[in-house]
């Protein structure tokens, strides 16, 4: 008596009932692109791998580290660390108004910017991905141009421009009849703070433009075809199809987006140096005038401050961390 087989693809094998586990499952394979390193591989892979780990000891490691050990001393930055005080350094900052005005602040600014530039920059994206539109490199260069300029001269060409006295913008109004005299956007707290908002915005637009075009081109173009066979307008594409697919992504740039919004120090130097009076600090700002800003420093001081600021910012980034989890779930499932 013949058996009948049925014909195994190529590179396939048969499982028989002895391939089988006791619970009726088949074993898995092993996975051949995990091998171990060995030999001159792994030689070469330390050698490739050395400097940046030197590097990365050298300057996140070690910094951490020290900023660690600082704080727990009243240290002027000069001459010996032996007056230790424990967490005394923490208590006063956590009793200093200043400190939580900062925080305030620098939450403020990176809510507001990442509130403002991501719509609009998706806005953009859009527009500059469609196949009608004609200039397309003119365009994403003007917008991604402000990001070469260094954050210190950006601030100071908008100090000029925005001077209440003889800066262009308040000469323009001048001109136009619109205003009698000029005014000081620098002497008001939330039109200071409105100010390196928008600034900042303008600076780094072209960035998150580019991150937005990236997550765009990831949507095949198969999936707009077939929605249009099915009579469906740019509006239902839009929100059917393209928001729905860059989902995954969106929640990845928008947590870039708050991060980097936090480091905000440049801007705050350049335009308002934390003005008027101290209403417009962010934490950066505060951190760099205790260790630097008058004399003796207060670098033990400063660095207690980094550290709580820096739970603070874990605090908030872990928020997100189960929408980021999600999110790669879903890039796994759209494909992009």
């Amino acid at each position: 008596m013949t058996t009948t087989g049925t014909a195994l693809a190529p590179g396939r094998e048969r499982v028989t009932e002895g391939d089988r586990s006791p619970a009726g499952r088949v074993p898995e394979r092993a996975d051949h692109s995990r091998e171990r390193v060995r030999g001159l591989d792994r030689l070469w892979l330390i050698v490739f791998l050395a400097p940046f780990l030197l590097l990365y000891l050298g300057f996140t490691i070690w910094p951490l580290l020290a900023t660690i050990y600082y704080s727990f001393f009243d240290w002027s930055g000069i001459g010996p660390i032996d007056h230790f005080v424990g967490v005394g350094n923490y208590g006063t900052i956590l009793a200093d108004p200043l400190f939580w005005l900062s925080v305030v602040n620098t939450l403020i600014f990176a809510l507001l910017t990442t509130a403002i530039k991501l719509p609009i920059s998706l806005l953009a994206a859009i527009v500059l991905t469609r196949k009608w539109l004609r200039g397309k490199r003119f365009f994403r260069t003007v917008f991604f141009a402000p990001l070469i300029i260094p954050v210190a001269m950006a601030g100071l060409v908008f100090t000029y421009l925005l001077n209440p006295s003889n800066g262009a913008l308040n000469a323009i109004l001048r001109d136009l009849g619109l205003v009698d005299q000029g005014f000081d956007v620098f002497a008001n707290r939330w039109s200071a703070l409105l100010v390196l908002v928008l600034v900042s915005i303008w600076q780094i637009f072209g960035q998150y433009m580019i991150y937005w075009i990236a997550a765009l081109q990831n949507v095949p173009e198969e999936v707009y075809e077939a929605a249009a066979i099915d009579g469906a307008g740019e509006w239902k594409k839009l929100t059917r199809i393209t928001l729905p697919m860059i989902k995954p992504v969106a929640v990845i740039i928008t947590l870039l987006g708050l991060v980097n919004a936090m480091h905000v120090f440049g801007l705050v130097v350049t335009l308002t140096a934390g003005g008027p009076g101290t209403s417009t600090y962010v934490v950066s700002y505060f951190i760099y005038q205790n260790a630097f800003g008058a004399v003796p420093f207060a670098y033990g001081y400063a660095s207690a401050a980094a550290l709580l600021f820096s739970v603070i910012a874990f605090v908030v980034v872990s928020a997100q961390g189960v929408a980021v989890r999600r999110a790669q779930r879903l890039r796994k499932e759209y494909g992009v």
